[in-house]
């Protein structure tokens, strides 16, 4: 038993895939060609804007068109066609390798039938390609097909009213003519199957501009290269103009925040809490990693305020002096003892950090 090969040479491959290519570019180069537009006098300006249209898809919708197209086959060539042998190539490894059911006897006359070839099917019952045995009886010559697991394959016809399965009811023939009915179980509708023997297939036409339309819409080595690196560069371009704009939008985002250096903090702050009964603001030397962060200590100078107003009050100063700059007190809060409060600020200078807490507002 000599099982089908399905994996071929290379350029079997190649060349279905320039098929593929043919067709489509016929297809696009097809819709361009322009109508015969009469030049009349007085035209409509439906009839002109018609016109424009038209000349724009002739001169430039359709050579684009044309050009991305042949530009994408050439891109996706090589790995197309891998797969395509790749896959062929383990259709042949699984043949190789499922071995036939044993112990397969005839339906007419009971002997052990001997296998002639195998090949790939579409299970219906599985809904996926399954390999099938093709049997034969050694004694009366009948065949069935049977499934790599033992299932025997029968004819499955399909009821073109209800889609409901259908059985054979009859057959006959009649010269070299075969006439087949179905019946539907489901409904009962009856079909009528007409196999004429003395039919003869129309061979396949050849392509004769196959030759010709290869070498215009099938890109060479040099002209496919030059397509991809272009569109690498294109690519490249749109994802810098979409990163220059996603900055520029974060700039706007973040015009109206003011970024303070540590003097302007400092002159901010100390003006705000002396107006609200604080005094002696002392900043330690400033923590710089991706922010800068800083210690603060603050008096109180209203010596009748207690520990919880002293905090909130305080809190309630950085928060409206700060909200609109670079600067925020830290989640740990504010710390109150024997009327010194203490913290921690934090300043941003990063636009995406900035651009956090405009959202957060």
């Amino acid at each position: 038993m000599e099982n089908y090969k399905y994996l071929k040479e290379e350029s079997y491959y190649s060349q279905r895939y320039d098929r593929h290519t043919i067709e489509e570019c016929r297809y696009w180069e097809k819709s361009g060609v322009s109508k015969d537009w009469a030049e009349v006098e007085d035209e409509s300006k439906k009839k002109k804007e018609a016109k424009i249209k038209e000349q724009v898809k002739v001169t430039l919708v359709v050579p684009t068109m044309l050009y991305v197209i042949k530009g994408e086959r050439y891109a996706n060539k090589d790995k197309t066609i891998t797969e395509w042998m790749n896959a062929d190539r383990q259709k042949d490894e699984r043949l190789e390798s499922t071995q036939p059911p044993k112990n397969i006897f005839c339906n007419n006359c009971s002997s052990i039938m001997t296998v002639m070839d195998k090949n790939f099917l579409l299970d219906r019952d599985k809904n996926d390609d399954g390999v099938i045995f093709m049997f034969e009886c050694p004694m009366c010559k009948k065949r069935k097909g049977v499934w790599e697991d033992g299932r025997e394959w029968k004819l499955k016809v399909v009821c073109d009213k209800c889609k409901g399965e259908s059985v054979k009811e009859s057959s006959s023939k009649k010269g070299n003519v075969i006439t087949t009915i179905y019946l539907c179980q489901s409904c009962g509708c009856k079909k009528e199957d007409v196999w004429d023997l003395n039919e003869k297939l129309e061979p396949e036409k050849p392509d004769l501009n196959f030759g010709k339309d290869r070498q215009r819409f099938c890109l060479s080595k040099e002209d496919g290269d030059k397509y991809v690196e272009g569109m690498a560069r294109l690519k490249q371009f749109g994802e810098t103009m979409k990163e220059f704009g996603k900055k520029e939008e974060i700039k706007k985002k973040i015009a109206n925040i003011k970024k303070l250096n540590i003097a302007e903090l400092t002159k901010i702050l100390n003006q705000a809490i002396e107006k609200n009964g604080y005094a002696k603001l002392e900043l330690s030397k400033p923590e710089i990693t991706r922010d800068v962060i800083i210690n603060f200590i603050v008096q109180d100078s209203k010596t009748d305020r207690v520990e919880y107003d002293s905090i909130h009050n305080l809190k309630k100063i950085l928060k409206t002096n700060l909200d609109n700059t670079n600067w925020r007190l830290m989640s740990e809060g504010v710390y109150y003892k024997l009327g010194i409060l203490s913290g921690r600020l934090r300043g941003y200078e990063n636009d995406e950090d900035l651009l956090k807490l405009k959202i957060k507002e």
